[in-house]
């Protein structure tokens, strides 16, 4: 049995690795010149690291661990403690400091640790909107489905201070989805929220020690390579050829045919409806391929003459062009050296994406001398805004439920990417793995007549439920208090 893999992004890359492992013939074309997609790294004309954007693994993203230990590149992820820095202007911070305590009272500690020197929002409006947002969060957890068609600000304002959570969370919303707070599905924050509020361990967060681009993009095509597998670069494909409720074959741009016994798509949902052919739109499964839009985003590194700070961990801003950075001279001092080096987030990008890089440059320059006051007498030395393998699919309010299944209505092909159906998050690196596993799965069971089981199913939340129905007493009790407190206060002034 032969398949074409048309994308060679991190989830075309697993998808011809498990078919590979199923005894699948496997030929992985991409329109790119490099493999990777959006998890993927190169050198510059200096011979610098460049990363498509700030990649960062968290505890719960099982699939993707797993699929790093099957390649044997886990080693590569190194892991830091559980820490979130807001950098506010003036140099100042507050850090979400996650301890070792049962959930949820290391988010307890947390947020009361963070409120000591938060200053992006009023302290009053931050614990009572704080509280009740969290019992809300775990209420949410049987009915995750149903809030999907609510936006994750209108989901907030049920609950307290719609001030006070937009501080905390936009930075996080952003830099996650590329999409504020008011037009991003309130199940797909909840989701990601809920997972790292479970334990401490959920919240520490890993960087690749090196570029993904050699790390993980070269052992997959070592691997793909040993096992047989083809692969092409520069190849696009530009049509996809239809008979009798099947894919015929599929045309690249070079004018060639290919014919396989599979077909499995890893392309964007853009890409692949261009492709298409008119008849496919007769089933409703690809017309949902035209609900996507796309949440552009933007990366900049910028390298210093000297230190700016010492944390090795990620950074929050709020009001900035820039929201989630780090300081990749912490994280990784063997490769940046000599003084800081900042890759920054740049999203959501829809106002800026137009502008020229030295425009973009200046704005964020700006902002960063302002919160890190050294910033104002380092020297620029170098500075990269990259555009390229930027973006994701902007998951509005009720869009999950038209993610399409990885098994289409055609016969004989299938589709992975992390835009694709799955229950793991919004998407992303774990989402991508997840649906490289998924289609891995369906193929074998369609077409093979075998059962196999690639995906690990995280579900953690039973739990923080028994946790919040015996601190729910204690939550409503404490807020009484709280009002009654303020109340006071104001009065007496």
């Amino acid at each position: 049995m032969k398949a074409v893999i048309m994308g060679g992004g991190m989830s075309g890359l697993a998808t011809a690795i498990n078919l590979l492992d199923l005894g699948v013939e496997v030929t992985l074309l991409e329109a790119d010149e490099i493999f990777g997609g959006r998890a993927s790294s190169w050198l510059d004309e200096d011979g610098d690291m460049i990363d498509n954007a700030l990649h960062v693994f968290m505890p719960y993203y099982v699939n993707l661990l797993a699929f790093f230990e099957k390649m044997g590149i886990y080693g590569n992820i190194t892991w830091k403690d559980s820490r979130f820095y807001f950098q506010m202007p003036g140099g100042e911070s507050a850090v979400l400091n996650f301890i070792k305590l049962p959930a949820p009272l290391h988010a307890l500690y947390a947020m009361g640790y963070l409120l000591k020197d938060f200053k992006a929002a009023p302290r009053w409006k931050m614990i009572m909107g704080g509280f009740p947002m969290g019992f809300g969060m775990m209420r949410a957890i049987p009915r995750l489905d149903e809030i999907d068609n609510v936006s994750m600000e209108s989901f907030l304002s049920r609950y307290g201070s719609l001030e006070g959570m937009r501080a905390l969370m936009e930075p996080a919303i952003n830099g996650l989805t590329f999409t504020r707070g008011f037009e991003v599905s309130a199940k797909v924050m909840i989701n990601w929220f809920l997972k790292m509020f479970i334990s401490s361990k959920n919240s520490r967060i890993g960087f690749a020690n090196g570029g993904l681009g050699e790390i993980w993009v070269d052992s997959c095509l070592d691997y793909i390579k040993r096992k047989g597998g083809e692969v092409e670069l520069n190849t696009a494909v530009t049509a996809i050829n239809m008979d009798d409720g099947k894919v015929a074959g599929i045309t690249l741009e070079d004018g060639r045919t290919v014919e396989a016994d599979l077909y499995v798509s890893a392309m964007s949902p853009y890409s692949l409806r261009r492709v298409l052919p008119d008849e496919a739109f007769d089933y409703d499964y690809f017309r949902q391929l035209w609900r996507y839009s796309y949440a552009p985003s933007l990366s900049l590194q910028v390298w210093f003459d000297r230190k700016l700070t010492d944390v090795d961990v990620t950074f929050f801003s709020n009001n900035r062009v820039y929201n989630t950075y780090a300081d990749l001279s912490n994280v990784l001092p063997h490769i940046f050296k000599g003084g800081s080096m900042l890759e920054m987030v740049l999203s959501p990008a829809d106002h800026i994406e137009g502008l020229p890089d030295r425009v973009i440059f200046d704005m964020c320059i700006e902002g960063i001398r302002e919160d890190f006051p050294v910033a104002q007498e380092a020297e620029v030395r170098k500075w990269k805004v990259v555009r390229q393998r930027q973006g994701v699919y902007r998951p509005h309010p009720g869009m999950e439920s038209f993610r399409p299944f990885q098994r289409s209505p055609l016969d004989n092909l299938y589709l992975t990417g992390d835009y694709t159906k799955t229950h793991v998050s919004s998407g992303g690196m774990e989402a991508a793995i997840w649906t490289a596993n998924k289609t891995a799965e369906l193929v074998a069971g369609d077409k093979m007549n075998r059962s196999v089981s690639l995906n690990v199913e995280y579900k953690p939340y039973e739990r923080m439920v028994r946790a919040m129905r015996i601190l729910e007493p204690l939550q409503m009790a404490g807020l009484a208090l709280l009002a009654l407190w303020i109340l006071r206060r104001r009065m007496s002034k």
